[in-house]
């Protein structure tokens, strides 16, 4: 089976172009979509098995980042965004969509779907922060199979978790903390700025539903899939140069994309 992907856009989700190029990049297929459109036609989505939610500033962020988007799609759409999670799909959400899955009560999911178990909020700077982090991975999940570090971009001013402490140790026991801010030799952050650059709780900077198959991560992977997009491009460049090898075209933020390709292939 291919993998086919439909990326949503709307109401000021803005990187939809972005998300679609990563997938097509790792070979699959897709369609940007308007909202309204698959509110109109929901059974669009029995031809996806990947839906991805791209990042933005969805309604202005206007009644808290990605919640307005959110409950359109609950009210609209909640019956078969339930039987796509329900088959062997899987569903990405970036920055906003990171925002909008928890708003939606798809990650973490805890007790059921639905459910909102935690919050995403200002960043504890009270700044929109845009910069190269760190991340350490650890995850079961299809999404981040093989992977245990990425360096990507983050760029929001919303993407503090936080949660009830007891919803903390629920999610480390099931393993649903998919990555942490860590510093560039891999220390933990322990919260400090910039190397967690919002203040979330535990420096947790993805998690995932209980199966792993529905992936909620605030930094930007789709923005950090070449090489000559990093931040410390020329360092590495000339480090290639001076031991006489090639520097790959690929980086980090691609591997997601290719792993969400190779688990249906």
């Amino acid at each position: 089976m291919s993998a086919k992907v439909i990326v949503l856009s709307g109401y000021g989700l803005n990187s939809e172009e972005e998300l679609l190029h990563a997938f097509e990049q790792s070979g699959v297929e897709g369609d940007i979509i308007h909202i309204n459109d698959l509110i109109e036609k929901p059974d669009t989505l029995n031809a996806y098995n990947i839906l991805a939610i791209p990042g933005g500033f969805s309604y202005g962020d206007d009644t808290g980042s990605g919640n307005a988007f959110a409950q359109k799609m609950k009210l609209a759409l909640w019956d078969a965004l339930k039987e796509f999670v329900a088959r062997d799909t899987l569903t990405i959400g970036i920055c906003n969509g990171c925002q909008i899955l928890v708003n939606l009560g798809l990650v973490p999911a805890l007790n059921e779907y639905g459910q909102r178990d935690v919050a995403v909020t200002y960043n504890a700077s009270a700044r929109y922060q845009c910069r190269w982090i760190d991340l350490a991975v650890k995850s079961s999940s299809p999404w981040l199979k093989d992977i245990k570090n990425l360096h990507i971009p983050v760029a929001h001013g919303e993407g503090r978790f936080m949660m009830e402490e007891d919803t903390l140790s629920t999610l480390k026991e099931n393993d649903q903390v998919a990555a942490r801010f860590v510093t560039p030799d891999g220390a933990e952050a322990n919260g400090e700025f910039p190397h967690n650059p919002n203040g979330s709780a535990d420096d947790i900077a993805a998690m995932t539903d209980k199966t792993g198959r529905i992936l909620a991560i605030m930094p930007h992977p789709e923005r950090g899939m070449f090489t000559w997009q990093r931040d410390d491009f020329h360092e590495l460049k000339d480090a290639a140069q001076r031991d006489g090898v090639d520097l790959t075209d690929e980086s980090d933020g691609l591997k997601i994309f290719k792993n969400a390709a190779a688990y249906f292939s």
